[in-house]
């Protein structure tokens, strides 16, 4: 009886560890909900990606050494600027450069809308690179109202279905 009560005790036990662990495995993937975000924008207002449940988010992320993802934010903001669609929309293009200093001067020269960029520090960065896997490159992230991830790098044309049906 014993032996049975310890094997019950033992698998009871992996089952715990199994799910404690699975609950905190964050995944970055179509159809999964996003992982938190919370950033300074102008260094004193806080946005956050449960704060803006109910809109498609685009969550961006970029760094000025990294050719392709300073290209995409470009094209994103362009796109983004001075629309209206059909359904509640908003950006969060957060760039991980080193110096902030260096960020505001590509978010000038690059003419970006200052109000969608924001900047992290390397602490936050640790953790958002963990949860949105950018050790693997940059990426980009389509959040619709729920909040799960609805497509991951979308195109332009991408975007166009969600947000304006066409």
């Amino acid at each position: 009886m014993k032996k049975i009560l310890s094997y019950i005790a033992f698998f009871a036990a992996i089952v715990l560890l199994i799910s404690a662990y699975s609950e905190r495995v964050i995944k970055a993937e179509t159809g999964f909900t996003a992982p938190e975000i919370e950033l300074l924008a102008n260094d004193s207002v806080e946005v956050s990606l449960s704060q803006l449940r109910g809109k498609y988010v685009l969550v961006n992320f970029w760094d000025s050494e990294n050719a392709v993802s300073r290209i995409a934010a470009g094209e994103y903001d362009r796109y983004f600027r001075g629309k209206t669609y059909n359904k509640p929309f908003t950006i969060l293009s957060v760039n991980t450069d080193a110096d902030p200093g260096f960020f505001k001067e590509v978010v000038r020269k690059d003419n970006l809308v200052s109000s969608t960029q924001f900047h992290i520090t390397d602490a936050k960065m640790k953790n958002l690179a963990a949860d949105y896997r950018l050790n693997h490159g940059f990426s980009s992230y389509l959040i619709n109202p729920q909040g799960k991830i609805i497509s991951v790098n979308p195109t332009i044309r991408c975007l166009q279905t969600y947000l304006t049906g066409k």
